[in-house]
């Protein structure tokens, strides 16, 4: 099998007073494995709920996900929390490092927990803050470390575990263009270097169009799904 996401006939409804609001429609989309997509749209379109539905942090109405050939539709959260451990790395616009531990300690915390560990916490923490340039922040507390730092060490805590998929919400978001150009340029260095299936929902379209494929959710269903022929020239 070769997608590393497998979304069948998704809906998501919720219930306010005796209205039901339909924020995904029914819903299909493949993602191949080592893909770079954006999810684009306006907002209230459902793009953050797409987003947590895929990373097991939401559960749909109707229809299937299947996550590295997973289905995740029906777990119980025992089973999700494995799943997520395992298989997804997650980005946030804010970054949500634990403020008290350094750079080190945060990226290590996803191993700590991994029930089948792979690594040895902190060594793969040095591993990974050296390959995304902070080998000389190891001991900075996220007090010390600048915006596009902390996204960095965020990143490097989201592969911990090795995870063949990564969810990036807003990445970019909480960032100087700048800035987030240099967290752009090391998501793709993630995805050409280790194979890692990047999905990011954005609202900036100068991000969108850097990725190899954008989808385009506009109240709460896909309008549009193109890919970007340029992308992969460098």
């Amino acid at each position: 099998m070769n997608e590393a996401i497998q979304v069948e006939h998704v809906t998501k409804d919720i219930k306010v007073g005796e209205r039901v609001l339909h924020i995904i429609k029914e819903t299909n989309l493949d993602v191949p494995r080592g893909q770079m997509m954006a999810i684009v749209g306006p907002s209230g379109s459902g793009k953050s709920t797409l987003m947590g539905m895929l990373g097991g942090l939401d559960t749909p109405s109707t229809g299937q996900i299947c996550i590295d050939g997973i289905d995740i539709s029906r777990m119980n959260e025992n089973k999700l929390t494995e799943v997520r451990n395992a298989k997804i790395g997650f980005v946030f616009q804010f970054f949500h490092l634990v403020p008290t531990l350094d750079a080190v300690d945060n990226v290590a915390l996803p191993v700590r927990f991994a029930i089948n560990r792979k690594y040895e916490p902190v060594q793969r923490a040095k591993e990974l803050l050296d390959l995304l340039g902070l080998g000389n922040r190891l001991d900075h507390r996220p007090s010390q470390l600048s915006g596009g730092q902390q996204q960095r060490v965020a990143i490097a805590r989201a592969l911990a575990n090795d995870p063949p998929i990564l969810l990036c919400d807003e990445p970019t978001g909480n960032l100087d263009t700048k800035t987030g150009q240099q967290i752009m340029d090391v998501l793709k260095q993630v995805q050409r270097e280790m194979n890692t299936t990047v999905v990011i929902v954005t609202h900036d379209p100068d991000i969108a169009e850097q990725t190899e494929r954008i989808v385009t959710l506009v109240d709460g269903k896909i309008v549009e799904d193109w890919v970007m022929e340029h992308v992969g020239a460098d």
